[in-house]
């Protein structure tokens, strides 16, 4: 049928993208060596069963287009897309050319990447947070800090996920008992502003992100938290390093090598609309016992045997 994706044949062709550098200091691009470790690991040899392009994207959504329209062109067989912005060019450039990608996004859904995570009905699939993850950030919170009743978010609405992300941590706080205002932060120089405002409010601790923008500044951000008393959690680890309680991170390292398999189906003529979205790998918790004296808290002891990492 015109438009529809011909069936491959050796040496298979896949397209590998990513919106960063590679070996950007904030996003870990060793997803990629993963996925490619996990191809070798069911039988995939580089350049003689299987042909890479791999690219990235610099953190330029021109370029990121450009990728994305590359890959479609050659044309590979499959495309694994690492990151969100990733998606969204992909989305954009298999619109005529309905060509398989697998991929990693915060929610496929509200992202138009699929239609449900059981049978996802397009040509995206891949892997997601489990569910409950963002419930799960606002339970630590309420295990963490006694009588907790009021959370501040930091928010970002530019990032596609962000507005989700900010439905379900509401829905979490509330469920448990808690307000959560929201404050809006759009440049590094709204982060004291912002922080100073939750302090103002009554805000006993922080949910950060998602966003780039909190991401590439998380030492600052985990300062400004830690001098503010505001027991802060979130994605990135380079905030709770510097002065966040704790960091709950996507499955990624289970993942990636697991897509392997996901993308092995596809070469062999499964459809990826049939092939659900897998939200079963569990990220791991890191909780930061330092800053977590720093900021005048007695963690109960369930927390801890919890958390995957202690930083002490």
């Amino acid at each position: 049928m015109p438009g529809e994706h011909k069936g491959p044949a050796r040496p298979y062709r896949v397209g590998l993208i990513h919106v960063v550098a590679k070996g950007d200091p904030v996003i870990d691009t060793q997803d990629i060596v993963d996925f490619k470790r996990g191809m070798e690991t069911i039988g995939y040899r580089e350049n003689v069963d299987v042909v890479y392009q791999e690219l990235y994207g610099n953190r330029d959504p021109d370029l990121i287009q450009a990728h994305a329209n590359a890959l479609v062109a050659w044309p590979a067989d499959v495309i694994v897309s690492f990151l969100t912005n990733a998606n969204i060019a992909l989305k954009e450039a298999t619109r005529d050319v309905r060509i398989p990608v697998v991929c990693w996004a915060t929610n496929h859904i509200e992202a138009g990447l699929a239609e449900s995570y059981r049978r996802p009905g397009m040509n995206f699939t891949g892997f997601s947070y489990i569910p409950y993850n963002n419930w799960a950030k606002v339970r630590l919170l309420k295990m963490a800090v006694p009588g907790l009743t009021r959370i501040g978010h930091l928010y970002n609405p530019t990032y596609s996920p962000a507005p989700a992300v900010m439905r379900e941590f509401g829905e979490a706080a509330r469920t448990m008992g808690c307000e959560m205002p929201i404050y809006e932060t759009l440049r590094i120089e709204d982060f004291e502003f912002s922080v100073h405002a939750m302090k103002r409010d009554g805000c006993q601790a922080v949910l950060v992100g998602p966003h780039a923008l909190f991401n590439m500044n998380g030492e600052m951000l985990g300062r400004l938290f830690l001098d503010a008393r505001l027991p802060a959690v979130g994605n990135q680890l380079s905030i709770t390093r510097a002065g966040g309680l704790a960091t709950i991170s996507p499955g990624k390292k289970k993942g990636w090598p697991m897509m392997a398999q996901v993308v092995d189906q596809i070469l062999h003529g499964a459809d990826p609309a049939e092939i659900p979205i897998d939200r079963s790998m569990r990220g791991p918790t890191t909780l930061n016992l330092k800053n977590a004296g720093l900021l005048g808290l007695q963690l109960p002891a369930s927390l801890i045997d919890e958390a995957d990492v202690l930083i002490e």
